[in-house]
């Protein structure tokens, strides 16, 4: 199986989406679901290994780098892909939409396959690049956050490329500095209150947090991801911050990372909380990734074998159940055309396959017995208890009983509160479809030797997970979830999302770029004026410079220099200006030569 090295799986897709503008609707999203499900078939069948790689300014550029990481990752965007374009079939997309989502799977495919920094900088461009065209499609409001997610990730994008030249600088033109060797970015080291800090880990953290959402840089998540076509939405669901996850582990692999740990601890909080003052149902969804991500990021920070194989687990899982929970709340909305929990009654049980694709997606994500959240958020709690680290521990639980509140909400008011509405239920495809994927959230979750088969280091974790202590935990979990939800229902018709950090940073970036560009446009405006006063004057002095130069001769020479040009018969004040002007130049043009000549 060697030669399958030789063959990237970006490949695949990419030539599926060079065909797609010459197939009809139907062959077009047929041949990019094979694609997607070969991808996972290659992922599967290629051995572990170095693939082509090629020379850039003297960097060698792994195309593809194949191991227990970047398998589990080409498995789950290539599976989960193929659903999302079975997904956007139904849902009446056209081949223009389908091109551009395979060439976002595409991007992101390459750059968690490539085995070097340059390399994944040039698919992480190209990522946000073919992402932020997939949302423009939709137009609307889709283009107002299509144009701030393309600012947010361009300025996180340029923040990671000053981390890789910095990286590049400290450690020399070594070809192989750039390798995913697990000695991450370093180099250029500062002492900042005692601590040594690495420049370019620092910027590498930031350029990375900005694509994983983390808090003070997340707002563009749940600004972006309930603007686009709800098929779109579930495209965005599964890549850029998984991408960034992954991007997280290679730059900082080493343990003991709690700085990033205690982060993702404070996005599980954070999420959940402002994902429980939602009434956009997506809106309520991003948030809930900027907590899921958090959570993956306890396990990176953490660093132990335990703590990465549950936080790639969690990764795994994360992007089948909020892809299902997107595609659920995509069915609402195609069938009755409103996002907000206030704007519609109760759904109930008249569509039985939306409200089963909730449950199902609600139920794994808050890691309840029997659903694939529950494996991977037991590797977590146990990898952080196993390192003893009680306030991590505490965190964590904080953020799951968020995430059991604010789904028993989007629950009750989709499906219970306000009075009965007929909604026509899902289309016997997006049936199919969301049926795999809650199938595959079961199937995970009940037969989790199989999960433990493609995660990395998935022998590491010897507790059984189906135990008295874990149901133990989980049903506290619940009942705290429960107890929030309960009292904090009379107040949940008066939450509008809350006041997020954009409301500080989008008005002091406004501001804050009105005033420096007026602040710059007044000093040109000063300095022209200047010039423009300048030349003016010049132009007067040379056509009568007598008044000048009375103006600028001291009293005593005034005499003189009236007598001067008394003698100086025939010269008007312009030719006399001009002879003067001559004379300075040429003066001034002797001087300068002497000093070059002096010089030399």
């Amino acid at each position: 199986m060697n030669e399958l090295l030789a063959f990237p799986p970006a490949l695949i897709v990419a030539i599926a989406l060079v065909l797609v503008p010459l197939l009809s609707r139907r062959l077009a999203h047929g041949l990019a679901t094979l694609s997607l499900a070969a991808v996972v078939a290659w992922a599967l069948l290629v051995p572990d290994g170095t693939g082509p790689t090629t020379t850039f300014m003297g960097f060698e550029i792994i195309v593809l780098e194949v191991d227990q990481f970047t398998r589990l990752m080409a498995i789950i965007f290539g599976g989960f892909g193929a659903f999302a374009v079975a997904y956007a079939y139904f849902a009446e997309t056209s081949n223009r939409h389908l091109m551009w989502g395979l060439g976002y799977v595409t991007a992101s495919l390459w750059t968690v396959m490539v085995g070097d920094w340059l390399g994944l900088i040039v698919g992480w461009e190209a990522m946000a690049i073919a992402s932020t065209i997939f949302v423009w499609l939709s137009g609307g409001r889709s283009i107002r956050t299509g144009y701030r997610y393309a600012l947010v990730h361009a300025i996180g994008g340029s923040i990671l490329l000053s981390a890789i030249v910095l990286y590049l600088f400290a450690v020399g033109p070594d070809p192989t500095a750039l390798h995913f060797d697990g000695t991450g970015i370093g180099g250029l080291e500062v002492a900042v209150a005692g601590v040594t800090v690495s420049v370019p880990a620092l910027l590498a953290g930031v350029g990375i947090g900005i694509n994983a959402a983390i808090i003070g840089f997340h707002t563009w998540l749940p600004d972006t991801y309930p603007s686009p076509h709800v098929a779109t939405s579930v495209f965005l669901a599964c890549y850029t911050t998984k991408t960034a996850v992954y991007a997280f582990y290679r730059a900082f692999p080493d343990d003991g990372n709690l700085y990033l740990a205690y982060m993702g601890a404070a996005m599980a909080i954070y999420g959940a909380a402002f994902a429980l003052a939602q009434k956009d149902m997506r809106r309520l969804l991003s948030y809930h990734i900027q907590g899921q991500v958090g959570f993956m990021l306890v396990g990176i920070g953490v660093g132990t074998e335990l703590a990465v194989a549950g936080a790639f687990a969690h990764l795994f899982n994360h992007i089948l159940y909020k892809g299902l929970l997107f595609m659920a709340a995509g069915i609402i909305i195609i069938k009755i055309g409103k996002e907000s929990l206030d704007t519609f009654g109760a759904i109930g049980t008249t569509a039985p396959i939306a409200l089963g694709a909730f449950l199902v997606g609600a139920l794994s994500i808050s890691g309840v017995p029997g659903f694939n959240g529950f494996i991977s958020k037991g590797m977590l709690t146990d990898a952080v208890i196993h390192e003893n680290l009680v306030t991590l521990e505490w965190m964590f639980y904080l953020g799951s009983i968020g995430t059991f509140a604010s789904f028993m909400k989007f629950g009750y008011y989709a499906f219970l509160d306000g009075d009965s509405i007929e909604m026509p239920d899902a289309d016997w495809g997006h049936a199919i479809v969301t049926g795999g994927v809650a199938a595959t959230c079961i199937g995970f979750g009940l037969y989790y030797p199989a999960l433990y088969a493609i995660i990395p280091f998935g022998d590491i974790w010897g507790a059984e997970p189906y135990s008295l202590y874990q149901y133990t935990k989980v049903a506290a979990l619940a009942t705290g979830g429960l107890l929030v939800f309960v009292v904090s229902k009379p107040l949940l018709s008066t939450f509008h999302g809350g006041i997020d950090v954009d409301r500080g940073h989008n008005p002091l970036a406004f501001y804050g770029t009105k005033g420096l560009s007026g602040g710059l446009g007044g000093l040109y405006n000063g300095v022209n004026d200047i010039v423009v006063s300048t030349g003016w004057a010049l132009v007067r002095t040379a056509h009568d410079p007598e008044p000048a130069i009375r103006s600028a001769i001291p009293t005593g020479w005034q005499d003189r220099y009236e007598t001067r040009v008394e003698r100086t018969p025939g010269k008007t004040g312009g030719k006399l200006g001009i002879g003067l002007t001559i004379y300075v130049a040429t003066g001034v043009l002797m001087l300068a030569l002497g000093f070059a000549l002096f010089i030399n």
